[in-house]
């Protein structure tokens, strides 16, 4: 609670100055917002529920250079659960930037785009077919954002038990604005480009028409490992973590035969030289090499993001109006990463073609000539494994150096080879997405009804792209398996030529992910109360969604190396039917109660009814309480349900409890293990509950404080299985979900090593969330100087418990999440101070992360505290000069890295969480607006 003492005290200065109601401050009208999270039309300063606002004038001050950056001033979005673009390195994510709120995840969290769904990206990580990648709304093209903290399942439908994240596009434009901005950070790479251009013709009310048009393109710069410091080495002695890999070049040898089987042991031991080598201090330096990934790896992909938007409306009467919104958008994120790894320590997919072939089922190749009596006997290594193996009759075998391991006079060991493919190159791909939307309907007043009924359709597109550097197993692995490759110095061009040869390339993975919808809504007043008018909403709508996930045929196959696994077809579609209806009734001045209740009929899962109710109480203008309690419930995705199930890897750095501490083997030590994904067709929808509760201090108009308590309990949450990390951390509780080989006849005494580890989709335990949200805005003059705005918006978790399986709750606040990185953390705001004196406007932003238990060190075991991650943004405009609007800043001004954390699953970055910290470092902006009336 130390590092809060700072924040405490400044929300307590804060809160008595605001008491103190000083004469100087101007007494304004506050910003009167159309509230997201009621289908009833009205407008209020503070509603019954919790609305946070981001403004235009917010977006221009953040400096952001993408949606996912600028949402990181919401203090109620977690890093827990959600995408970045850079998870894309070494995992199929399709570079999604997705948005968790409360820690719920981006499956629980709906975004709207204009009040409105948007299809989901559909390949965001396994089982994903719901999360919406909001780098597909581009930053330029937002008027504002409202995120509504509450539960809103009986308004919105089943994927918002965290809340609602609305997006508002700008509109009714009338002129032309043009925009370019550049910026660049101090340490160097991730370099931005944005253009952007607008034009709004036609008056609503003079031309019975208005018309507006956006275009924006915004080019990226990549930022490897190596550009920074704290992300350049898996090592860190201090930490006793380790996420380095055991297939080098030149390559490390596992000893199948003699005394020395099962130790390994490489020819280069001494110098293992780099790059894709290196003498590792914490793991075993004097008999081995290690290779680390860190430098190669992509920390943000290079990126390109297109986007037009078109709004057109219409006055078809006095009282009716015609509209319809287009926009199509396109991006491409380039990741690369190191080569990869091809040794026994990676499995192969059953249905590969050499999954039953020697030597990876196990056997040695039925080759006499090379393996003498062991030919076609076991070798030792797991079965379907993409093993290479050496006879002291091949060319290239180190015979010198393994006759000084073994002994001189003692036969020769055969031996299985763990190498780095640098021939191949390094992992290279590209994330191609489009997302075409039309909207077109009716709105306006008809027979005392305010309606609005409107046709949707919106579609996500994603296409893997493979560029190079993922060779594909059936041809790389008999090259090198023929004895004629050297994995420990030069080959020869034609050997070079044919190994280059085996690679993949082309469109690896084809999503298209598709909703058309009709959706029909009206409210009106019904009757007086003594409050004011009691009034009604009613509205339907059905959709149809549809999933298209298409892997290339080699990919189904499992046969590319280094892709992570196998993926199959998933073609899948169903129709969602809703009725809703909402009333509001303020009984008395000040007292007001709104109810709302929604049915929908999910196809293939069944029907849910669920019901909220919010109470809002101001009995003066100076404060008001409000609360709500609501029930909530998720269907199941079509991915959740229908994905085929397929085999994968874990991340680096995992081990086996049971036979690493005797064996020390790189094949259950600190490496990677198969594991089965995929869906659940028995799935059953999540059950939730909400309850907020708040009270909102107004003692002068223009500032206010505001906090709510807020209490989330989810029961049967769909998992992507149970954490690899829980598993093998409590194999008492969850060992039936590991699958064993045979017990290795050179450990008799222990458990065979693991074959896979089972993650495919569960409904299991439940979750119970409590937590304080705080909001305080505060306006004053100060005369000559000009006028101050603060705010202040903070999340502090009171209560996060998750369910075991055997019944018993575990406290996980402040903690990493050890399934999918990002952490779960204690308290996180973010707070601003502007000043506008004429044409000036500064601003001075503090992002604030608190502490949290890191994930466990790969050597040491230890768990220590991650610190807190303190930025400041500095951001200035000016508008002197007419028609034109100068800006500049810095985010991150004191160049503050992020914390070093050991994030050993769920990423191939090392030294910080891509979920939680920034690498950019220090990044300065500068841009130019200049408008055409």
């Amino acid at each position: 609670m130390t590092a809060l003492r700072p924040i405490a005290a400044a929300t307590q200065a804060l809160i008595a100055s605001l008491l103190v109601l000083p004469s100087a401050w101007a007494q304004e009208t506050p910003q009167r917002i159309e509230i997201t999270g009621s289908s009833i039309k009205r407008i209020d300063a503070e509603t019954a529920l919790p609305v946070q606002v981001i403004t235009r004038q917010d977006i221009e001050r953040s400096g952001a250079i993408n949606t996912e950056q600028l949402l990181q001033s919401v203090s109620a979005l977690s890093s827990n659960q959600s995408q970045t673009a850079s998870s894309a390195a070494g995992a199929t994510t399709g570079s999604i930037s997705s948005i968790s709120l409360r820690g719920l995840g981006s499956l629980r969290t709906l975004v709207l785009l204009n009040g409105r769904r948007i299809a989901p990206y559909g390949i965001g990580f396994t089982g994903d077919s719901v999360s919406v990648d909001v780098n597909s709304i581009p930053i330029a093209a937002i008027e504002r954002v409202e995120v509504l903290k509450d539960g809103a399942s009986a308004v919105y439908g089943s994927d918002a038990i965290a809340g609602v994240v609305n997006f508002i596009l700008r509109r009714d434009v009338s002129g032309a604005e043009l925009s370019v901005d550049y910026g660049d950070t101090s340490g160097g790479g991730a370099a931005v480009t944005r253009l952007s251009g607008l034009v709004g013709v036609g008056d609503l009310a003079r031309d019975r028409y208005n018309a507006m048009f956006m275009l924006s393109y915004q080019k990226e710069g990549a930022l490897f490992g190596r550009d920074r410091s704290f992300a350049a080495s898996g090592i860190n002695i201090d930490a006793g973590n380790d996420t380095t890999s055991g297939n080098t070049f030149p390559a490390n040898v596992f000893i199948l035969t003699g005394d020395q089987a099962g130790k390994t042991r490489n020819p280069a031991v001494g110098t293992c030289p780099p790059p894709y080598s290196l003498v590792d201090p914490l793991n075993n330096p004097t008999t081995r090499c290690r290779f680390d990934p860190s430098p190669l790896v992509s920390l943000l992909p290079k990126a390109e993001r297109m986007s037009l938007f078109a709004n057109l409306k219409v006055a078809l009467t006095n009282e009716l109006e015609g509209f319809v919104e287009a926009s199509y958008t396109q991006n491409s994120a380039r990741t690369v990463i190191q080569p990869v790894p091809l040794s026994d320590q990676f499995a192969l997919p059953s249905n590969n073609i050499l999954f039953n072939q020697a030597p990876y089922n196990g056997n040695f190749p039925n080759d006499p000539a090379r393996f003498g009596a062991l030919a076609g006997q076991p070798t030792g290594l797991n079965p379907g494994v993409s093993a290479i193996v050496m006879s002291p009759t091949d060319k290239y075998y180190p015979t010198a150096y393994l006759q000084s391991v073994v002994g001189a006079g003692n036969p020769l060991p055969y031996i299985a080879v763990r190498y780095r493919s640098a021939v191949t190159g390094d992992r290279d791909n590209t994330d191609f997405s489009e997302a075409p939307r039309l909207t077109a309907g009716v709105r306006g007043t008809l027979a005392g009804w305010d309606f609005d009924g409107a046709f949707l359709h919106t579609q996500s597109r994603v296409r893997n792209h493979v560029n190079g550097g993922y060779p594909a197993n059936s041809k790389v692995l008999a090259l090198l398996n023929s004895g004629n490759v050297n994995f420990w110095g030069p080959n020869d061009a034609a050997t070079v030529a044919a190994l280059q040869a085996t690679g993949f390339t082309g469109d690896a993975i084809k999503v298209t992910s598709t909703l058309d919808g009709v959706n029909v809504r009206g409210s009106r007043d019904l009757f007086a109360l003594p409050g004011g008018a009691a009034a009604v909403a009613v509205g339907g709508e059905v959709r149809r969604e549809k999933l298209f996930f298409d892997p290339n045929p080699t990919i189904q196959s499992g046969d590319i190396s280094g892709y992570g696994g196998n993926y199959f077809v998933t073609d899948r579609k169903r129709t969602v039917e809703s009725f809703f209806s909402e009333f509001n009734l303020p009984f008395i001045k000040g007292l007001e109660a709104n109810a709302a209740v929604r049915s929908d009929h999910y196809q293939g899962v069944g029907t849910s009814t669920v019901p909220k109710l919010s109470v809002r109480w101001q009995p003066s203008r100076e404060w008001l309480m409000r609360g709500s309690v609501g029930n909530g419930f998720r269907a199941p995705s079509l991915q959740d349900l229908y994905l085929p199930n397929t085999v994968g890897v874990t991340g680096n750095g995992v081990s086996d409890p049971l036979r690493c501490p005797t064996t020390a083997s790189t094949t259950d030590c600190t490496t990677q293990f198969q594991i089965l994904n995929g869906g659940n067709a028995t799935l059953k929808p999540e059950k939730s509950k909400n309850v907020t509760l708040g009270i909102v201090l107004e003692p002068v108009s223009g500032s206010s404080i505001g906090v709510d308590l807020w209490y989330v309990h989810i029961k049967n949450e769909i998992n992507n299985g149970i954490p690899v990390t829980t598993i093998l951390g409590d194999l008492a509780k969850y060992g039936s979900l590991v699958r064993r080989g045979p017990v290795d006849r050179n450990f008799p005494g222990i458990p065979g090593p693991i074959v896979s580890i089972d993650q495919t989709n569960i409904n299991v335990g439940a979750e119970k969330i409590t937590g304080l949200d705080i909001d305080a805005k505060a306006n004053w003059s100060a005369g000559s100087l000009g006028k101050f705005t603060f705010s202040f918006t903070g999340t502090y978790l009171l209560r996060d418990d998750q369910q075991n399986l055997d019944g018993s709750w575990t406290g996980v606040i402040s903690s990493a999440n050890t399934n999918t990185s990002g952490a779960i953390i204690g308290y996180k705001h973010f707070a601003s101070i502007s000043l506008r004196r004429g044409a000036w406007d500064l601003t001075l932003g503090q992002h604030y992360q608190g502490t949290y238990v890191d994930q466990p060190s790969t050597i040491t075991g230890d768990t220590p505290k991650v610190s807190p991650y303190e930025t400041y943004d500095f951001s200035a405009s000016y508008t002197g000069i007419k028609d034109m609007r100068l800006r500049f800043g810095m985010r991150n001004l004191f160049n503050k890295a992020p914390p070093y954390t050991n994030a050993s699953s769920g990423q191939f970055q090392a030294g910080y969480d891509v979920q939680y910290g920034d690498p950019r470092g220090r990044f300065a902006y500068a841009g130019l607006t200049y408008q055409f009336r």
